[in-house]
């Protein structure tokens, strides 16, 4: 990783923080989540928008009356409002992406959730995804959050990714393993 990737990961990572902090209770805190949500989709939503925010060349006070506006007209949480203003202020709007999955990851880290990544050739079933929620949160004796891959180049099996660690029990990879 290089150092400007560094440098953009711990600015977003402080400015998800600040935000959560910012929060005076855990309603506020679930409203603001709700707000940076919609904001994130509104802007994924239109090319248009999309180009705007992520474009330098316009200076930093239009974005910043633009989506002021924006917000007012959304009725946004006042201190998701003043956050944004201050990510456009500080030419820092750009990643918001980046700043919104920081600010979901500190979330998750403060309520005691862990993701577990599972990654699978078809979607599980529902039934089958809830036993194995279930019976990793009782092996890891963690509350777990699922993020579901489908991937079908694994072929078959499972793949199941805990932080660092990774379980690769697909057919490709023992295909792989396989000597003749």
């Amino acid at each position: 990783m290089t150092n400007r990737s560094q440098n953009t990961n711990e600015i977003c990572h402080r400015y998800a923080n600040a935000l959560i902090i910012s929060a005076s209770d855990k309603d506020e805190l679930i409203e603001i989540s709700k707000n940076f949500k919609h904001f994130t989709s509104t802007i994924q939503s239109s090319l248009d928008f999309s180009k705007f925010i992520n474009n330098p060349l316009i200076n930093s006070k239009k974005k910043s009356e633009l989506l002021s506006n924006l917000c007012k007209k959304l009725s946004y949480n006042n201190i998701f409002q003043g956050f944004i203003k201050v990510l456009a202020k500080h030419g820092k709007i750009l990643f918001y992406k980046k700043i919104f999955n920081e600010f979901r990851k500190s979330l998750d880290i403060r309520d005691g959730l862990t993701e577990i990544v599972i990654t699978t050739a078809e979607p599980l079933e529902k039934e089958t995804e809830e036993q194995l929620k279930q019976k990793l949160s009782n092996v890891l004796k963690l509350k777990i959050k699922l993020k579901k891959i489908v991937k079908k180049e694994i072929i078959g099996g499972v793949i199941i990714k805990i932080n660092s660690i990774m379980i690769d029990n697909s057919i490709k990879s023992k295909l792989v393993d396989f000597k003749i």
